[in-house]
């Protein structure tokens, strides 16, 4: 089996059925550790082939997946996830376009409509669907 051959099958998400998850992960996890050296004896006992095989086909693991994230990358992208995370939401169709009903457009509404006035209970409102809570 040659190098190419192995990342086809690294990147085609094969099982190691032993540790029940995808041979990719094991290697980027590995990578991600700087253990380079586990990385490459993982893929030369798993795909029983020799040395200069198993770390041709990490090289190229390396190359086609680039380079793993760093700390400062994740912290960011956990950030973003959070605010995104904690952004309120429409219940009806998840959008993120909303805003508070004011509370002169609550005192114009209660004053047409009385208590009819769907703006005088409720204190949000859709921009996308109209729905309003």
């Amino acid at each position: 089996m040659t190098a190419y051959e192995i990342w086809d099958q690294i990147n085609h998400f094969i099982m190691n059925t032993e540790i029940d998850e995808a041979v990719c992960n094991t290697i980027r996890k590995l990578q991600c550790e700087n253990k380079d050296n586990e990385a490459i004896n993982y893929i030369k006992n798993f795909f029983k082939c020799d040395d200069e095989t198993a770390n041709e086909a990490f090289e190229i693991f390396k190359k086609e997946t680039g380079s793993p994230p760093s700390p400062q990358q994740i912290a960011h992208a956990n950030a973003v996830a959070r605010e995104w995370q904690n952004k309120p939401k429409c219940p009806t169709c998840s959008s993120t376009n909303i805003e508070k009903i004011s509370t002169t457009k609550k005192i114009l509404g209660g004053a047409m409509f009385g208590l009819f006035s769907s703006d005088v209970r409720n204190t949000m409102h859709c921009k996308n669907c109209g729905y309003k809570w």
